[in-house]
């Protein structure tokens, strides 16, 4: 279970990564917070963050991350879930100023003219250590987007977005704890990552 073990989900991992990996499989880590950390590490050109896979969700950062455009896409296990297209999708961006609330509200103008009948409201979703930004944006009976900007601070160059989707109708109480799982785990980790083609 990706919950209990810390899984490395990346390319091959030259001969440094493979010990940092051992170490983290063996010891866990520990965030900022001093919580000891467990959950699903995803790194690329420049960037690394940990993140929980929900219960009864399984990650791609593969294929199918990329179909969405995103570093990691969780997919849920049930059924009704799966049929109604619900994906919960984590996104390393470039940073631009410390504004984030601005990148958020950039995606709900885009939303707005792309869906002149789409309706926003808040949402209730907060990292416990990243400055959050959180909106519901949705056309009734069409399809429902739950998107939240974490911001980790002055000391990195990158934000992260966390998306959650749904075809038809708002997302069940057992969707939401998925995201808001998967929105509270984010931790960033390092700029310093090499990867070998």
């Amino acid at each position: 279970m990706l919950s209990e073990t810390i899984t490395i989900a990346a390319r091959r991992l030259p001969l440094a990564g493979a010990i940092l990996a051992s170490l983290l499989v063996c010891g866990g880590l520990q965030a900022r917070s001093g919580k000891k950390m467990k959950g699903l590490i995803v790194y690329g050109e420049g960037f690394s963050f940990m993140v929980k896979e929900p219960d009864g969700w399984r990650s791609d950062i593969g294929k199918i991350a990329g179909k969405y455009g995103a570093n990691v896409v969780f997919l849920p296990s049930a059924q009704e879930s799966r049929k109604l297209d619900v994906t919960i999708r984590v996104r390393v961006n470039q940073k631009q100023d410390e504004n984030t609330i601005e990148d958020l509200n950039c995606d709900m103008q885009e939303y707005s003219q792309k869906y002149p009948e789409a309706e926003f409201s808040d949402l209730a979703a907060a990292h416990g250590e990243y400055a959050t930004f959180a909106k519901l944006v949705f056309v009734p009976k069409r399809f429902y987007e739950y998107v939240a900007y974490l911001n980790p601070g002055r000391e990195t160059r990158f934000t992260f977005s966390v998306a959650m989707s749904k075809l038809n109708s708002p997302a069940t109480d057992a969707e939401l704890s998925a995201f808001r799982t998967v929105l509270r785990s984010v931790v960033w980790l390092t700029s310093s990552v090499i990867t070998k083609p």
